[in-house]
């Protein structure tokens, strides 16, 4: 009994030892969109590509400012958009002949405008400092942090209807965990504004 127990431990060790990167790559990703999909059990890999992962522009720490950003230019824009409305109800109220209720119509739509205003002003100062912290992490050195995996897959949304899924997952170098990961068009949007954006740093120096 003890001679099987122990002929069964080292073939599980050295089958597990023996599994290759794209095989470690797809447990991770298989475990990672199980904890989102609506339908887990319907989850069918099709493919995955892996590619090394490198520091400045796989570096998850640069995708969450890039994030940030992209939140707060989403914000800024509904502001913008709330800033207008306000200034639209300010033009129609104001005049000499103003009554009462034009008055206080007026001074909510100006309300309104100064609280939107102050918000974008602040959000702009935060949005300069996380471009300033991306343009920082630009100019680090090229490193190796792990694998760029593009994972293919389908599977069922909350209506009962199979999708096809395409998502970019960057791993740690030694097949842990998964440090951040996004849709593929999200992965390319990014990399073409740091490309742009690192085209302009070059130009200033």
């Amino acid at each position: 009994m003890r001679n099987l127990l122990h002929i069964f431990i080292f073939v599980l060790f050295f089958s597990s030892c023996g599994k290759s990167p794209e095989e470690k790559a797809n447990e991770l990703i298989k475990a990672e969109l199980r904890k989102s999909l609506f339908k887990p059990d319907s989850y069918n890999p099709i493919e995955t590509k892996l590619d090394s992962a490198f520091t400045p522009y796989d570096d998850p720490v640069l995708f969450e400012k890039m994030m940030e950003l992209v939140d707060i230019g989403a914000e800024i824009e509904g502001l913008n958009h709330d800033m207008k409305q306000a200034k639209s109800s300010m033009s129609i109220w104001s005049g000499p002949y103003m009554d009462s209720f034009g008055r206080n119509e007026y001074n909510e739509a100006k309300e309104e405008y100064d609280k939107a205003n102050s918000k974008k002003e602040k959000l702009t100062e935060k949005g300069k400092e996380k471009f300033e912290e991306v343009v920082n992490i630009l100019k680090q050195k090229r490193n190796f942090i792990g694998y760029l995996a593009t994972h293919n897959y389908r599977a069922d949304n909350n209506a009962g209807n199979t999708l096809i899924g395409n998502t970019v997952f960057i791993i740690d170098k030694d097949f842990k965990e998964v440090l951040f990961s996004c849709e593929v068009e999200e992965y390319n949007e990014i990399q073409q504004t740091l490309e742009e954006i690192e085209d302009r740093m070059n130009e200033q120096n």
